[in-house]
């Protein structure tokens, strides 16, 4: 609940600034904005109603949804000054370095505690004790590249910036998720690429791009769990086998039967609160019992919009990846857009508060109004 009336603070201040309401008319629908998009989302969502038997499940649903419209909808008021941006972009990284801080403390903790597991405490999900690893990786790695290709590196001391990039990667590499080790050299690369003639952010990159794969290869060697998920990258797994240890097994049941439910219901899906229910007696009729069990979602948003909204569905979520491609954007928001595309590909991110919310958040931010359009250069 913290995070929801922290942000509930936010938007208050926003709109009683009275500054705000001085940059532009009021409202602009814009189909090269994600925010139109993901407003049209929820709003299928809400559609989804009428073919929907589980009601309850279906506006508890929605209500995890809910920051895919109030959110992107400021992005359509008047707009607020630059500096304002990146203020909240500062914060946003301060919060996620504050927060590896906090994890390595309680980490450590518990590792010198009697009955503490050493070094296994330092990862995966002992590490990140308060949020799923795979969400906290997003925000780490989107903190990374908002620093860097967001303008922050250019406004604070070097030595701050060491400090806080130093943390983020080192927070990426703890939380075990593959997809934030995939992401992390990513963004790096990506920053590099568009402060190469900057020469402080030109070396601190390629060394802490260097050092990220060396702790990595440390980190592998020294934990089995480690090991096991790296292996489990490219070793092909037997779901009928491993449904209950190997989570990109768990992954290939779990979308071949959102695949399976997609195409059973076309056009429109199993509407917006029958999915859940549709999913789990598939999940009874192949036998993947760890995934009934755990009453487990898609694990891929693409996917889960296919079988809750049919075809409708995965064009709309398409079009919000697609359409702001199609106009000259900032490098911080094309990149914005694809680890958000990455990050949808292995979970389903909007099933949850903390992807709903962040993914509203995103659009909300680094598309407010009045921040002018530049090259694919900060």
């Amino acid at each position: 609940m913290v995070l929801p009336l922290l942000l509930a603070l936010a938007v208050a201040t926003f709109i009683i600034d009275k500054d705000v309401w001085k940059y532009r008319p009021l409202l602009r629908i814009d189909p090269f904005a994600p925010a139109t998009w993901s407003i049209v989302l929820l709003l299928l969502h809400l559609i989804g109603m009428l073919w929907t038997s589980n009601t309850s499940f279906g506006w508890f649903d929605i209500g995890i949804k809910l920051p895919l419209f109030l959110l992107p909808a400021l992005a359509m008021l008047p707009g607020v000054r630059s500096q304002g941006r990146n203020a909240v972009l500062f914060s946003f990284c301060l919060g996620n370095v504050v927060a590896v801080l906090l994890c390595l403390a309680l980490a450590a903790g518990r590792a010198w505690s009697p009955e503490g597991l050493g070094i296994q405490e330092f990862i995966s999900s002992a590490f990140s004790a308060t949020l799923h690893p795979s969400y906290f990786a997003w925000y780490l790695v989107m903190a990374l590249a908002c620093w860097y290709m967001g303008g922050l590196n250019d406004r604070f001391p070097r030595a701050i910036g060491a400090f806080f990039v130093m943390l983020l990667c080192a927070g990426v590499v703890l939380t075990g998720s593959r997809m934030g080790w995939i992401t992390l050299p990513l963004v790096m690369v990506w920053s590099l690429a568009s402060g190469w003639r900057d020469r402080w952010t030109r070396r601190s990159l390629l060394v802490l791009l260097l050092v990220s794969i060396g702790a990595g290869a440390l980190l592998t060697a020294a934990s089995e769990h480690v090991r096991y998920r790296v292996v489990e990258m490219f070793a092909p797994s037997d779901p009928t086998t491993a449904d209950a240890f190997s989570s990109a097994a768990i992954r290939r049941v779990t979308w071949e039967a959102a695949w399976e439910v997609g195409k059973s219901n076309l056009p429109l899906g199993t509407g917006t609160g029958d999915v859940k229910d549709e999913l789990l007696r598939q999940y009874e009729s192949v036998g993947a019992q760890h995934a009934l069990e755990r009453k487990l979602n898609a694990h891929n948003q693409f996917l889960q919009t296919f079988a809750a909204l049919g075809i409708p569905g995965v064009l709309v979520l398409l079009a919000l990846f697609m359409f702001p491609m199609l106009r000259r954007i900032r490098a911080l928001q094309a990149c914005a857009l694809v680890l958000v595309l990455l990050n949808f590909s292995v979970e389903s991110m909007l099933e949850v508060q903390a992807g709903a919310l962040f993914t509203g958040w995103l659009v909300w931010v680094l598309w407010w109004p009045t921040a002018p359009v530049a090259s694919s250069r900060p």
